[in-house]
């Protein structure tokens, strides 16, 4: 049996291994470097795509906290500023709880406790019969939240009545020893919630909503889930947040079905007070419009590079050898990630074209790689260095420092040529310049600049719309820059400063460079803006509480000044004077030193002769309500410091002690008076008749007032008369 001869295969031309060969090198380069390309443009926008909604999911969990820790610090602030913690002033403070609750609208019902947690007094906008018992809905752990000197917030829950979402907060109550001494509860409606996160923007079709540790739905755009009370706990994030099996990626974004039924972007952000997270969803579509316009330009070159690629390498492969060779080698090695070679230029034309295109495509992907990457550390650069800036104004409190402060951190940190800030008018028609950096910043200060909202300005259209704006000087539609103080100007970005839901000004940053700011720019920069804006707002709060507080010490200052001033009316002669280890009354001499520290308010020494007298001033709150006068014989010596440190003390706690006195005596004198009038009157309330009672009433009243005669007579008004000259004269009264 004859085996069968194999026959040999033919081989293919060089023209065609060489042609077969440059295509396929050429398109494995092509794809291997579009390959790393797109995998990079992917990866870059994944990371865009999650920091911007993990930046607009902070953006709104600020907003929500800020929402809850306003209520807490107006809460707080009443306490401090109410003197709540005091002795028992039921007036004063059932006035601080309606203040309270007209100041706010989200303030349904104000509770105060006593340490027993015992209901001292209340405010509620229901009617009697809807009061209901707040305690009730109050969890058991709030006496022991309150009296360790915590925050204490209750879940949320429906109110059967309205219906809407109820969320109960309350603060301790301390003294100025920072002792226990209750808790003051609010009852506050979530509904006025509703409005800060239905005016959230999340992309153009995202949405963003609040749910508590259950679950449930508390704050959306739309209001009759939230009224149904809807759980979410089916949701992905939702789900994340209630179980908490996975830990909180701060830049994670997950590919979920969405609160509306749609394919999602979505994040979360737990709230550490109180124990809610914000949702934010972004579509899909929206979310990843970028990459997959990336993917099919890159398919698109790809396609059509391979295809130039293989063209060429035929034409080329017949006049090619050892050069297509050294060639080849080359693009290996450079596929394998040795980017920074180079094609030799070497043999015909042809291969002298090839090497240089080789060469320009190699340049171009280095290029293009090193841009993004470029890119990607720019944008990260940019929101550190926001993040700081929002840090270092975030602990200033004085709104001239915190203005001056910003302009100037944002112009050294972004190196800009000019920054300035400015902020609406009481009358809402224009922006205000109020701070800007350098000379140009320091004469338009002078001048009073200030722009009208919605006119032709840059600042105006932004504070009028909301919405941020690019101004650049390149271009077919460039933009001319006419302000002869900047005359440096080729870019400008005004960004509008929002807080709470309300646009409170702009900022306006201008450099140098043509095209200096894109639209990725407004994203990092109206971050650091709306954080500024907060920052301004909690400062212009400040301010405004410390200007209540001052007003408030004054006004009660005056009044205590006042009942001093009536009390030392009726005692002109009050005081004592210790001698001889003996106490006796004081004559009513007023020494020289004596009158002299009543007027100036100091401590005043004199050194005689004989004796050293010091006379030290008695204070009531900045106020001279008496003298101490102390006096060393000639063999006690000179007066030291701290002796002077000493009683200067002990005259404030002596001035402190006599105000306690006062208002104690006040107290007492009040309540015996009350007493003796009710007294009085129920004695006369128990007459059976007219005469009876009038004259249990005129005895009464003289015994009460030690006077010895008393009259009371009941009459018609005397009528006038003419008397015979003319003269009007009061008739007789009769009978």
């Amino acid at each position: 049996m004859s085996m069968p001869i194999e026959r040999p295969k033919s081989s293919r031309s060089l023209t065609a291994t060489l042609a077969a060969a440059f295509l396929t090198l050429s398109v494995t380069i092509l794809l291997v470097a579009s390959g790393f390309q797109m995998y990079f443009s992917i990866q870059t926008q994944r990371q865009i795509v999650a920091g911007r909604q993990q930046l607009i999911a902070q953006d709104a969990a600020n907003t929500v906290a800020n929402y809850v820790q306003e209520k807490f610090g107006m809460l707080e602030a009443t306490v401090e500023l109410g003197g709540l913690a005091s002795a028992s002033q039921e007036e004063q403070e059932d006035a601080l709880l309606w203040s309270l609750l007209r100041l706010d609208p989200a303030f349904r019902r104000l509770v105060l406790l006593d340490s027993q947690l015992q209901v001292l007094t209340e405010a509620s906008r229901l009617s009697q019969a809807a009061l209901g018992d707040l305690l009730d809905r109050a969890g058991s752990d709030l006496f022991s939240q309150v009296r360790a000197g915590n925050r204490y917030v209750r879940s949320v829950y429906v109110d059967p009545t309205t219906p809407e979402p109820m969320v109960i907060l309350a603060v301790p109550v301390t003294d100025v020893s920072d002792d226990f001494q209750g808790a003051l509860l609010a009852e506050v409606n979530l509904r006025f919630m509703w409005s800060l996160i239905g005016g959230l923007r999340v992309g153009e079709e995202g949405v963003a909503y609040v749910v508590d540790r259950q679950g449930n739905l508390i704050a959306s755009r739309d209001i009759w889930r939230v009224l149904s009370h809807e759980n979410l706990n089916h949701l992905r994030e939702v789900g994340e947040f209630v179980s908490s099996s996975a830990p909180f990626d701060e830049n994670g974004a997950n590919i979920s079905r969405g609160i509306n039924g749609a394919t999602v972007v979505g994040t979360y952000v737990p709230l550490e007070m109180p124990d809610w997270a914000v949702v934010t969803e972004l579509p899909v579509t929206e979310a990843y419009r970028e990459v997959v316009r990336n993917v099919v330009i890159s398919a698109s070159v790809v396609l059509t590079m391979a295809t130039l690629a293989g063209l060429l390498g035929v034409y080329v492969a017949r006049r090619l050898a050892v050069p297509l060779l050294a060639l080849t080698e080359t693009a290996t090695r450079i596929a394998g990630g040795e980017m920074d070679l180079q094609a030799t230029m070497a043999g015909p034309t042809e291969v002298l074209s090839l090497a240089g295109a080789f060469n320009n495509m190699t340049a171009q992907l280095r290029e293009l790689i090193g841009s993004l990457e470029q890119r990607v550390a720019d944008r990260t650069r940019n929101l550190q260095t926001a993040a700081e800036v929002a840090r270092a104004t975030a602990s200033v409190l004085d709104p001239e420092e915190l203005l001056r402060q910003t302009v100037d951190l944002v112009r050294e940190r972004f190196d800009l040529y000019y920054v300035g800030v400015f902020l609406l008018d009481e009358a809402q028609r224009f922006a205000v310049l109020q701070a800007g950096t350098g000379e140009a910043g320091r004469m338009m200060l002078e001048q009073g600049h200030k722009l009208e909202v919605g006119g032709g300005s840059m600042v105006g259209q932004c504070v009028a719309t909301g919405q941020a704006r690019i101004a650049l000087d390149v271009g077919a539609e460039a933009v001319r820059f006419d302000n002869p103080l900047l005359p440096k100007t080729r870019s400008e970005m005004a960004l509008p400063l929002r807080s709470r839901g309300r646009v409170i000004g702009a900022m306006t940053v201008q450099s140098t460079e043509e095209a200096a700011f894109d639209e990725a720019d407004i994203a990092v920069m109206q971050t650091m803006a709306d954080q500024v804006a907060v920052a301004l707002d909690n400062a212009r709060l400040f301010a405004e509480s410390q200007a209540a507080l001052e007003a408030e010490r004054r006004a009660y200052g005056e009044l205590s000044l006042q009942a001093w001033n009536e009390l030392l009316r009726t005692r002109i002669r009050w005081g004592y004077r210790y001698a001889n280890r003996a106490i006796a009354p004081v004559a009513g001499d007023w020494q020289p030193e004596m009158l002299q520290a009543a007027q100036t308010g100091r401590s005043i020494l004199s050194d005689g002769t004989r004796d050293s007298t010091l006379a030290v001033p008695i204070k009531m709150r900045d106020q001279v309500i008496g003298v101490l006068n102390l006096r060393k014989s000639g063999g006690g010596g000179a007066w030291s410091d701290d002796e002077i440190a000493l009683l200067e003390t002990l005259s404030e706690q002596l001035g402190v002690a006599l105000e306690s006195a006062r208002l104690y005596q006040d107290t007492q004198r009040r309540a015996a008076r009350e007493r003796l009038i009710g007294e009085v009157t129920d004695r006369m309330r128990r007459a059976a008749d007219m005469d009876t009672l009038l004259q249990t009433a005129i005895r009464e009243m003289a015994a009460v007032l030690g006077a010895p005669n008393a009259f009371v007579q009941l009459a018609a008004p005397p009528e006038p008369v003419e008397d015979d000259d003319g003269d009007e004269r009061l008739s007789d009264l009769r009978e």
